[in-house]
């Protein structure tokens, strides 16, 4: 398995390695460099029983790219609870797939995200909302928030800045613990938004981080923290 998402070094886990891959998987396997481990966290409720799973591919890619993909690198077709949906719901998670592909790619635009922010934020948001939609509560959901983190803090927002960094943190520390290097990074933008290397690249929202609003009903501060209207 690989030492972290980007590495080009490997490693034999005898049991890591033994763990079957879920399209929808209960569990994050991730490579921690403090610990010099990999180490695997379940994200959502696991019966006595019931298998441990995590996931070999990206799992934004649509049913034909999984099959594919897994296929070709693993030699298995994948049977998982996902991939047996009745074609007529499997084509809609394809769908939902598909457009999470399309918006992550846009937010992910380091120009875009002062040139037309607003639109970068409510982007983000609405993959969000997709990602709720496919039940997804893997790696994609605290990187969201660190990608809506960023456009907030590249334009100035300390306020919503240090509510995304306290998401993204709260999510990361789920999948991969409390002592994750990348959960301690989050934490420390938390902590000081300002500290990000992007922070007044853009003063077009500039607003202090004592500025989070403290009198509204839950449905107010999310449409005040993704600067919706209503």
């Amino acid at each position: 398995m690989p030492l972290g998402s980007n590495a080009s070094e490997g490693g034999l886990f005898l049991v890591t390695s033994r763990i079957n891959h879920s399209c929808r998987h209960n569990s994050q396997n991730t490579w921690n460099a403090n610990l010099n481990q990999i180490t695997i966290h379940a994200f959502e409720d696991i019966e006595e029983g019931e298998e441990i799973t995590i996931s070999y591919v990206d799992g934004s890619k649509n049913y034909a790219d999984r099959q594919r993909i897994l296929n070709n690198s693993f030699g298995f077709t994948c049977a998982c609870s996902l991939c047996s949906l009745p074609t007529t719901e499997r084509e809609a998670s394809d769908r939902r797939l598909d457009e999470i592909t399309r918006l992550d790619d846009s937010i992910g635009d380091g120009i875009s995200i002062v040139r037309a922010p607003l639109e970068c934020l409510q982007n983000a948001h609405g993959l969000l909302l997709l990602l709720e939609d496919e039940g997804t509560t893997d790696a994609r959901v605290p990187r969201l928030y660190y990608d809506a983190f960023q456009i907030a803090i590249a334009n100035g927002d300390q306020a919503r800045a240090k509510v995304l960094a306290e998401r993204a943190r709260d999510a990361r520390a789920i999948l991969e613990g409390e002592d994750s290097p990348e959960t301690i990074r989050l934490q420390g933008f938390a902590r000081a938004p300002a500290e990000h290397t992007l922070f007044g690249t853009s003063i077009k929202w500039k607003q202090a981080v004592n500025k989070i609003p403290q009198s509204m009903n839950d449905e107010e501060f999310e449409n005040w923290l993704w600067r919706r209207t209503r």
